[in-house]
């Protein structure tokens, strides 16, 4: 989402650890100020800066071997415990602040809720998906029973009528501590029930996905719905228009920004659907085509990954915002036959968010801090941001797990690294170090940011805990994950996935319902390939084309 508005402006390597000393002396060069003036304003802020003997920045938790799961652990574990319900009066006093508000300041040890908006179609979407991936991690699914009660009050609060021109389709944004989901008209940016459509597409994959995991029809039905509603909508898509609008307005039906490209969240919502066989599934791969083409053509082509997120009026062929980007890529790494050519593809655009989100800033922060590349937002908001960061080291990390180019190994760790000093020893979360004016975003930092890790886990399995058990990422929905000593076992949602684990032991034999899956051979499509690593721990990637509670066991 935008932050640029007046409410807002608002492993691992062997290294030495180095604290920096904090000074300032007469005569310094001006780089050694600037670096002096970010080191001072990050432990003000966060942390002091902790760099190896090369002068990279490395965690400042220790073990630096265990930073990252420490990171993800603690980001739940404030949202669990530390979060205070949202001010009065009643009912709005029964819920807590992530419900009705984008984002929190801390002030006196307390948290203020931001009266900006409620971004409930990027906050949703992103906090289902790190809250499944770390259920699957940490076999811990009382994460999952947060964001279900969060769908559960935007189904019940957030759903456009059955006689609009847009029907029973999700609202994505409202007005902040607004119970009833209507949109965000307070700034007078947008209109009474206008919507961002691919934001809202996100909403209606998030339902099913839902519906996948806990069985409960009322998700299947309201994503079908969405689906539908977007089937009757689509057009062609071309250079200055998408195949649905960015933006409409729900009564009416009128469009009020006709071009965006972040679809990819549209086209998983049809594919799910068609695998289950559920809905229109023709006139659902007729979209999957039609989306398919105009990413191909359009933005892939000409760089304009138009998203202004849920907060700002963007209505432009040309703007650029990196979540679009960076969602097609994440997109590509885990189904590739989207698209023939990704491979040749991936470099330009990973060099597409340096040039744009890298190199270009705000106030004077740098694009490089110790080696970590930070990234921005988008063309109107360039403040360097945990969130972009971490998007930027998952796509680093992927496509290194491809090409083997050790640079790109490089550009993630020292990235996530920077994203550690985000938050504070409790999980508190910092948008950015560097910007204290800037608000702390719940789908930025309990939702966008986390799920990240789990791509770069997934590629670089060394970067995840030693000695310890974990699926580390998965493309699909998993339940019911238990880990037992030399055991672990779960049940997909879907025939076809891929999981990623790291294991303190060699599996002896691996199972899909009562299938035993053989190693890797040849074209198989089916079967599992182990990589030993360092300490004892293997690297098992499974790739299923069926059901069933899966065993991974040493036996």
């Amino acid at each position: 989402m935008m932050k640029a508005n007046p409410m807002r402006s608002t492993f691992l390597r062997k290294v030495i650890p180095i604290v920096l000393i904090i000074f300032s002396r007469a005569g310094y060069a001006q780089e050694n100020n600037a670096e002096d003036s970010m080191k001072i304003r990050f432990q003000q802020n966060t942390h002091a800066v902790v760099l190896d003997a090369e002068s990279g920045i490395i965690p400042w938790t220790v073990p630096a071997s265990n930073a990252y799961d420490y990171f993800l652990r603690q980001r739940w574990n404030f949202i669990k415990t530390k979060v205070p319900n949202s001010p009065g009066p009643e009912p709005r006093s029964g819920y807590p602040m992530y419900y009705f508000y984008c984002a929190y300041r801390a002030s006196e040890g307390q948290l203020i809720p931001d009266q900006w908006m409620n971004d409930i179609g990027e906050k949703i979407p992103n906090w289902f998906e790190s809250a499944r991936l770390y259920c699957a991690y940490s076999g811990d699914s009382s994460v999952m029973n947060i964001v279900e009660a969060l769908a559960d009050y935007a189904l019940g609060h957030g759903m456009s009528p059955a006689s609009f021109a847009w029907p029973d389709f999700p609202y994505t944004a409202a007005n902040a501590g607004d119970l009833e989901f209507r949109g965000f008209t307070s700034a007078e940016r947008f209109v009474l029930h206008e919507i961002q459509v691919d934001h809202a597409a996100e909403m209606g994959l998030t339902f099913y996905r839902l519906y996948q995991y806990n069985g409960k029809t009322k998700y299947r039905e309201a994503a079908i719905k969405i689906a539908n509603t977007l089937m009757a909508k689509i057009r062609k898509g071309s250079a200055t228009q998408s195949p649905w609008p960015y933006r409409v307005v729900m009564d009416s039906g009128k469009i009020t920004a006709g071009y965006g490209a972040n679809w990819t969240g549209a086209y998983l919502l049809f594919d799910e659907l068609i695998r289950a066989e559920e809905g229109k599934t023709k006139a659902y791969d007729k979209g999957r085509t039609v989306i398919r083409q105009f990413l191909l053509n359009y933005p892939l082509k000409t760089g304009y990954w138009t998203d202004g997120h849920s907060d700002t009026p963007v209505n432009s062929n040309t703007y650029k915002s990196n979540l679009s980007a960076s969602n097609f890529k994440l997109f590509l790494f885990d189904f590739p036959d989207f698209a023939p050519q990704w491979k040749s593809n991936m470099p330009a655009l990973i060099a597409w968010t340096e040039k744009y989100f890298v190199t270009r800033g705000s106030g004077g922060e740098p694009g490089n801090m110790w080696g970590a590349n930070v990234v921005g937002e988008q063309d109107d908001f360039l403040v360097k941001m945990d969130y972009q960061t971490a998007r930027y080291a998952a796509e680093c990390a992927r496509w290194y797990a491809v090409s083997k180019d050790d640079a790109f190994k490089e550009k993630a760790y020292r990235s996530l690294n920077w994203v550690t000093y985000c938050s504070d020893a409790q999980g508190m979360a910092f948008e950015s170090p560097l910007s204290k004016d800037v608000s702390n975003w719940w789908s930025d930092c309990y939702g966008e940011g986390p799920r990240m890790f789990y791509h770069v886990f997934a590629a670089i399995p060394e970067w995840a805990p030693p000695a310890e058990d974990h699926i580390l990422y998965s493309t699909g929905v998993l339940k019911e994950v238990v880990y037992e000593k030399g055991k672990a076992t779960y049940f997909p949602a879907v025939a076809k996935g891929i999981e990623y684990l790291k294991l303190s032991y060699l599996p002896g034999k691996i199972s899909v319902g009562d299938k035993v899956l053989k190693p890797l051979m040849g074209q198989d499509d089916t079967g599992y390939t182990v990589r030993e690593l360092a300490q004892g721990d293997y690297a098992i990637t499974i790739y299923r084309s069926a059901k069933g509670k899966v065993i991974v066991s040493e036996q």
